[in-house]
């Protein structure tokens, strides 16, 4: 697999993903990394991580996987990880669920991966 990652296909289908990514999914959504995570990741608020799922579902790309950090920790550029949950197979109902449990409440940030057709 690591052999496979410095292949210039890989990266090329990489950089496309990552572009994919934040030109679609996350456009006009505020990522909230301050720096606490690779800037390669998005973090988003519930409300705009919802967003996210939307344009996932419409767009066929599924969620592997969500995590769930709280940015209410000392020192205050930091984050503390919550919650991990991996998809249980198809759909979206899984992450709105895990979503829906912090809507509406501050000092979460929410960030995934995905896998692009």
């Amino acid at each position: 697999m690591l052999a496979e990652m410095e292949t210039p296909e890989w990266k090329l289908k990489y950089e496309a993903d990552h572009r994919f990514l934040w030109e679609v999914i996350y456009a006009g959504l505020q990522d909230l990394n301050t720096g606490f995570d690779s800037p390669l990741v998005g973090h988003f608020s519930p409300a705009d991580f919802l967003i996210v799922i939307d344009r996932c579902e419409s767009l066929n790309v599924k969620v592997n996987g969500i995590e769930v950090f709280t940015t209410d920790v000392k020192p205050p550029w930091k984050v503390e990880l919550l919650e991990v949950e991996i998809s249980p197979g198809e759909g979206y109902d899984w992450a709105r669920r895990l979503v829906g449990q912090y809507q509406g409440k501050a000092d979460f940030t929410i960030s995934a991966t995905f896998h692009l057709p």
